[in-house]
């Protein structure tokens, strides 16, 4: 038995994504103490699950299945880049979900109640649905032309989409770094 790293999320269409990954090469020209999020793996987090044993992991898709039954395809948009902990001093950066934000945060509630006894948002902070672009190294630090890219960027059009389904995702940390492995995709 191993223990598979996961998570739940929603990917966008491809014109989205290629959108996002356009920001993501404009931003790391301007700075390198970022770990940049490659285009193959961008998406927008609804849960992270954390460690699951292999064998477990069918019926954690089992509960998501069911979790998510009420709901039904919706569209979602991406806009405006910033960051967290702030615009001014971002440790991460992300685009925003405008339209889509509603229908998001309810299934990461549904999600969140189903998922309580793995553990899984027991401290919870308030969802932002979001899909993260750069992560602040350990040694990186932003510097003036990323903090004014990000100013200009506020309301990027990121393009709009449908949502259908939901991905249960592995995560495997290599030297490159992250690789995310569909292991189910349930449709809404």
């Amino acid at each position: 038995m191993a223990n598979i790293r996961t998570f739940i999320g929603v990917r966008a269409s491809d014109r989205v994504t290629r959108n996002a990954a356009s920001v993501v090469r404009r931003l790391s020209a301007t700075c390198e103490g970022y770990r940049w999020v490659e285009p193959e793996n961008l998406h927008v987090t609804l849960n992270y699950v954390g460690d699951v044993v292999d064998i477990e992991v069918p019926e954690l898709c089992k509960i998501i299945k069911q979790a998510i039954e009420p709901f039904h395809p919706f569209e979602m948009s991406l806009h405006g880049v910033s960051g967290f902990a702030s615009a001014s001093e971002p440790r991460v950066l992300w685009m925003g979900v405008d339209q889509g934000h509603d229908e998001l945060t309810e299934l990461f509630n549904s999600l969140a109640e189903v998922l309580h006894h793995w553990g899984v948002n027991k401290e919870r902070n308030e969802f932002l649905p979001h899909m993260t672009l750069g992560r602040l190294g350990r040694s990186g630090r932003w510097n003036d032309d990323l903090l004014a890219l990000v100013h200009k960027l506020r309301h990027h059009d990121g393009g709009f989409c449908q949502v259908k389904e939901v991905v249960v995702y592995s995560s495997f940390m290599e030297k490159r770094g992250p690789t995310y492995t569909p292991m189910a995709t349930l449709r809404l």
